[in-house]
């Protein structure tokens, strides 16, 4: 099986870092105090709007590009091969998972156009403080009003609207919320310094995506699975840019006369680096062909995306506790890029519940006849 990118998803990727590499506002220069830096930048998003990146996978017929898996993979890896703090995948292609699978077409008609071109930035609201990743939401939706709280929402106070998970009537819903009265928004920061926070809603208007009773929760999990398989492709991303930051820095930092890379121990360290991460990329490759295999199931597609999102988040802390310990001190500092590529990778352990809620989930899969090596054998690798 060939796991490698396709000719037209590395000039994607090329195309992605052309907007993103170098702009202003870039995290890993250490120029900015982080209470000043990472600012939304809407104009790069616009950018990315108008090479088609936000539009990939929202059908044609909605002025998208009909792209797969693949093409989100790659895109998000070039993100995170610069650490660029933009959240493509929860604010572009959630959304459009989401409402392509849900929605009637007159919300398609209303949402999907602008949510392609970049006019409209949207987020799934589903997180909720002291509640796992897949319990029973408590926000409640009465007579078209909604009331709840979220947490960990992506860009909360750039969000035109929200796609809020809810119950009404004891049925589980999503439903579309438009940013204004009724919602009130919190922001902060998460591990990697981009935009997260908490949003309130208080009988805020919500409108219903669709009128199905039991499509809302496979629609919420096909998304969720994708996502973790594209994210995957961002994790990949940051892991390698963090490795070879690392063997340059062994090649210009001296110790006792000597640069370090003279060091044999060393040497072995960086190694084991490098195959930490080849083995993340081809668990992430290999999740990524997965979700494009025609005919898979839900079922199937969770396992996959699970068992690839628990075995790289065991990778992430590994690349990034040994790329910050091969820099030294000056690893954690603010000012050296590998740190941002630390917290970013920190950051992606915590997506959409965590690795804790993604272990225990695979292992209860139903679909699981064995369990994976990569749930099995989790034991963190430690450097001698």
């Amino acid at each position: 099986m060939d796991l490698s990118l396709t000719d037209e998803q590395r000039m994607l990727a090329d195309s992605v870092r052309g907007v993103f590499a170098g702009a202003d506002g870039d995290p890993t220069t250490g120029a900015e105090a982080p209470e000043g830096a990472l600012e939304f930048r809407r104009d790069l998003w616009n950018r990315a709007a108008e090479l088609g990146v936000t539009a990939l996978v929202v059908d044609e017929e909605y002025g998208g590009a009909g792209a797969g898996v693949g093409e989100a993979y790659a895109a998000a890896g070039a993100l995170g091969e610069l650490a660029a703090p933009e959240q493509l995948t929860d604010l572009a292609y959630v959304p459009a998972w989401l409402l392509q699978d849900l929605a009637t077409g007159d919300q398609k008609a209303a949402w999907l156009p602008p949510l392609a071109a970049g006019e409209k930035l949207i987020t799934l609201a589903h997180a909720e403080p002291g509640t796992g990743w897949t319990d029973p939401r408590t926000t409640g939706v009465t007579d078209g009003r909604i009331s709840g709280e979220k947490r960990a929402v992506a860009a909360p106070g750039d969000m035109d609207a929200f796609l809020v998970t809810a119950v009404e009537d004891g049925t589980p819903g999503v439903y579309l919320v438009h940013a204004g009265d009724g919602v009130d928004v919190t922001v902060h920061r998460d591990a990697e310094w981009a935009h997260t926070g908490r949003v309130t809603f208080r009988d805020a208007p919500a409108e219903r995506l669709g009128a199905g009773t039991g499509d809302a929760d496979r629609a919420l999990r096909r998304a969720v699975a994708l996502a973790r398989v594209v994210q995957g492709g961002r994790a990949v991303g940051l892991m390698g840019t963090a490795m070879d930051q690392t063997a340059e820095y062994l090649k210009v930092r001296k110790q006792f006369g000597v640069t370090l890379n003279s060091f044999q121990v060393l040497k072995h360290r960086a190694a084991q680096l490098y195959a930490d991460v080849e083995l993340a990329r081809s668990t992430a490759l290999w999740a990524a062909a997965m979700a494009q295999t025609e005919g898979l199931s839900l079922e199937e597609l969770e396992t996959a995306a699970l068992d690839s999102f628990v075995f790289l988040a065991r990778q992430a802390r590994v690349v990034a506790e040994e790329s910050v310990q091969l820099h030294g001190g000056i690893g954690v500092t603010y000012e050296t890029a590998v740190s941002h590529y630390a917290a970013a990778l920190t950051g992606f352990r915590q997506l959409y519940g965590g690795e804790l809620e993604a272990r225990g989930a695979g292992v209860a899969s139903g679909a699981l006849t064995e369990t994976p090596s990569a749930l099995l054998d989790n034991a963190l690798h430690t450097y001698s």
